[in-house]
């Protein structure tokens, strides 16, 4: 029989491949077993990739615990039943306490950083940062970092900027004048931060390894202390003091409470279609106002609403220039969006003879829940709901995700066109569509 050790240095290179395999195995099943995470949102998408742009596979509801396998950006890789492989984005589930950029502070490396709408170099320009700024990236995808922004959220490349293992220690405020002719924005220091999520743990120490004391509901406040890193020391209302993630609560200027929670629609891809613009001014009002250019200040107030829940927003125009109808659902098609709305305003044969809204659809199996969605939601709305109708237009027809045309009015009905026209309007169709899309997504 061959002894032992000779057959060791006969076969060195087996004997090193079982070690690898073995210590991979090993490490695999220690990651997946230290990092758990359980779905907050309603419905979250599993996708095939780290992006919002990937297909998605299958659903996982909320309450639903799933194994970490790696991290990449802000997107967790899990594994699902039968031992299928898929990605989840971070900021919808309730997480152990692993961030890879989310609020932290960063700086601007280049001579200047462009801040746009979207995570888009064509999308619409908000303003420019210059070298040396300071700002707070919120979370990162695809080579783009969503920032904190005049209030709002913006968005810029992120080989333009450092992020640093640094919490934010101010808030931006801004204040508007009497006249509202003028803002400024000014930062102030953190008052009390608010938990994001349920089961937010309060630790003796600035980081995971230290042992937690309690542990806080979503929506707690608590009052702010300072910074260690991207740890804040904090005080609750007993008197407990300690640290916590500064990923997994809001900072705010105030003493009270911020209300913030996770919505479906923070996952969601929207692509918004205002109708017509530039050469094309669509149709027209009893008082040749065109329609063109209500439909991109509606589609404005649609996305700051949804960009607010944090949905990755993007528009077919923003300004008023001439996109043909053939690539307007390219867009969709090409980003695998979540839905398309394309917004338009009715006109009758002759003035004042039709008023009211319409929601039309194409296909009844990719269209119609989408179109039932916002539909419900649009009979909110102070002009009469017309309801849902088949529309055999480019942008739908030529659509493979699910998409709606929505007439919000008749230009050439006076009584409309007041509505039409004016931004309180705007800000009630933006909240039905959000309300829709909500409702669409669980």
């Amino acid at each position: 029989m061959q002894k032992p050790l000779n057959w060791l240095k006969r076969y060195p290179a087996v004997i090193l491949l079982l070690i690898i395999v073995g210590v991979g195995l090993f490490a695999t099943h220690v990651l997946a077993t230290y990092q758990q995470i359980t779905i907050k949102a309603n419905v979250v998408n599993v996708r095939q990739g780290p992006g919002l742009s990937y297909d998605v596979m299958e659903q996982a509801s909320k309450g639903e615990s799933m194994n970490v396998i790696s991290q990449k950006n802000n997107w967790y890789q899990v594994r699902l039943s039968g031992d299928k492989i898929g990605w989840v984005a971070s900021w919808l589930v309730d997480n152990t306490e692993v961030s890879a950029t989310s609020n932290r502070v960063a700086k601007v490396t280049y001579t200047f950083a462009n801040v746009r709408k979207s995570s888009n170099s064509t999308s619409q320009l908000l303003g420019k940062l210059n070298k040396g700024d300071q700002i707070t990236v919120l979370y990162q995808q695809n080579g783009w970092s969503q920032i904190k922004y005049n209030n709002a959220v913006g968005w810029v490349q992120s080989s333009l900027i450092s992020v640093t293992d640094d919490a934010p220690t101010t808030v931006q405020k801004t204040t508007t004048t009497a006249d509202s002719s003028s803002t400024t924005q000014t930062s102030t220091d953190i008052q009390s931060v608010t938990t994001q999520l349920n089961d937010t743990k309060l630790r003796s120490g600035p980081a995971t390894t230290y042992d937690y004391s309690k542990t806080y509901a979503a929506n707690t406040k608590l009052t702010y202390v300072s910074k260690s890193g991207l740890w804040y020391q904090v005080k609750d209302a007993d008197g407990n003091t300690g640290y916590v993630a500064s990923w997994v609560v809001t900072p705010s200027a105030t003493d009270e409470v911020v209300k913030t929670s996770a919505t479906s629609l923070s996952e969601a891809t929207i692509v918004l279609d205002a109708g017509h613009g530039g050469s094309d001014v669509g149709a027209l009002s009893t008082g040749d106002k065109y329609e063109k250019t209500y439909t991109l200040e509606t589609v404005n107030a649609i996305a700051k609403k949804l960009r607010a829940a944090g949905a990755n927003v993007v528009l077919t125009r923003s300004s008023d220039k001439f996109i043909d109808l053939a690539p307007r659902p390219v867009v969709a098609n090409k980003i695998k969006a979540d839905a398309f709305i394309s917004i338009h305003f009715d006109s009758s044969t002759n003035a004042n003879e039709a008023s009211g809204t319409t929601t039309y659809y194409y296909s009844s199996s990719k269209d119609n829940t989408l179109a039932k969605a916002i539909n419900a939601q649009t009979k909110t709305l102070p002009l009469t709901n017309r309801g849902i109708e088949y529309g055999n237009y480019q942008v739908l027809r030529d659509n493979k995700r699910p998409s709606v045309l929505l007439e919000l009015g008749y230009i050439n009905n006076d009584t409309d066109f007041n509505y039409i026209s004016s931004s309180s309007y705007q800000e009630q169709v933006a909240t039905a569509v959000y309300n829709g899309l909500t409702d669409y997504f669980k």
